[in-house]
């Protein structure tokens, strides 16, 4: 699973966004416009918090913004054995954990 480079979780956004404008955008997931336009220009990084809003805001998945393949879930179906399910369930509980901690954070 490849992890998207912040340059590229900047363009997922742009093409998720479609004809909404960055400022409507900005105002519902509480950022400032010019912070969310840096961001989206790869002048400056999203961090998880607002990577989760970003997500919750376009009506998609954490995951979709952060990884180019499929998600851990849809890959714990295709794994055949018990070891392989195992890791991809402890993958997602630290990732839950640190969404979790972002969170709290806010």
């Amino acid at each position: 699973m490849k992890v998207r480079t912040d340059e590229e979780i900047a363009g997922r956004i742009l093409q998720l966004l479609d004809d909404r404008s960055q400022r409507e955008m900005a105002r519902a997931v509480g950022m400032q416009p010019s912070a969310l336009s840096r961001a989206l220009s790869g002048k400056r990084s999203l961090d998880m918090s607002e990577v989760v809003d970003i997500a919750g805001y376009l009506g998609v998945s954490v995951e979709d913004l952060l990884f180019e393949e499929e998600v851990a879930v849809a890959l714990r179906v295709d794994a055949d054995d018990v070891e392989s399910r195992a890791a991809v369930d402890e993958c997602l509980r630290i990732v839950n954990g640190i969404l979790q901690i972002e969170a709290v954070g806010r």
